[in-house]
């Protein structure tokens, strides 16, 4: 999962992305994490998503997951 960052709305520069969530920090669902929502939970963002617990790819049996990061949020150097 990734998240892109701009000043205008209208204009988006792939390079300005940065991972949030990926096998390497969601290690109950490595090869799928998807749907993904936001919401600020005090001064953090909670996001939700779906995945798949292990290796296995599917689009049935998904579970939900959680994670947070801390805010603000800021771009990589």
């Amino acid at each position: 999962m990734w998240v892109y960052w701009s000043q205008d709305l209208n204009k988006w520069d792939t390079a300005k992305k940065a991972v949030v969530l990926d096998s390497r920090n969601c290690k109950w669902s490595p090869s799928v994490i998807g749907l993904p929502s936001v919401v600020k939970v005090g001064n953090r963002l909670a996001i939700f998503y779906d995945g798949l617990e292990g290796e296995q790819i599917s689009h049935m049996g998904r579970d939900v997951g959680l994670a947070f990061l801390p805010l603000p949020l800021r771009p990589p150097r």
